[in-house]
């Protein structure tokens, strides 16, 4: 598992550098693409780990670059949110897509039944680490 995270921080690292990203707005990037709900300023810093002058700092820099775009939320016009540009989350999943190919090659090379054990641990460690995680930021 540390050796797939040290892999991850360099494709993390190359990417950026390809994409010309910080790693910063790489990863705003990435909460914003997978969010389940379009974020606001204030909620990005805050997954972040940043105060929200610096989100709302972040948000203009990636706004100026042509990689989100600021609206109004449909449910409350007062709340503007942070939507992802097209063509950015194209460029980002363009230069992935070979990566992502490779890796469904690699799990069809499993059985279903080592693929199931391979997700029953994958689920169960991304828990464990999630809930360490809660624990630190709680003081526990």
């Amino acid at each position: 598992m540390r050796r797939l995270q040290r892999a991850q921080e360099e494709l993390t690292r190359a990417l950026t550098a390809r994409l010309g990203l910080r790693a910063l707005d790489f990863t705003a990037m990435t909460h914003l693409m997978a969010a389940d709900a379009p974020l606001g300023p204030g909620e990005l810093a805050s997954l972040l780990g940043i105060s929200s002058g610096s989100g709302t700092e972040l948000a203009d820099r990636l706004e100026r670059a042509g990689h989100l775009h600021r609206r109004r939320a449909a449910e409350d016009r007062r709340r503007i949110v942070l939507e992802p540009d097209e063509a950015s989350v194209s460029g980002i999943l363009g230069q992935l897509a070979p990566l992502f190919g490779k890796l469904d090659q690699l799990a069809d090379s499993f059985t279903s039944a080592e693929q199931a054990v391979i997700t029953r641990y994958l689920t169960a460690a991304t828990e464990l680490v999630h809930g360490h995680a809660l624990d630190l930021a709680a003081g526990s």
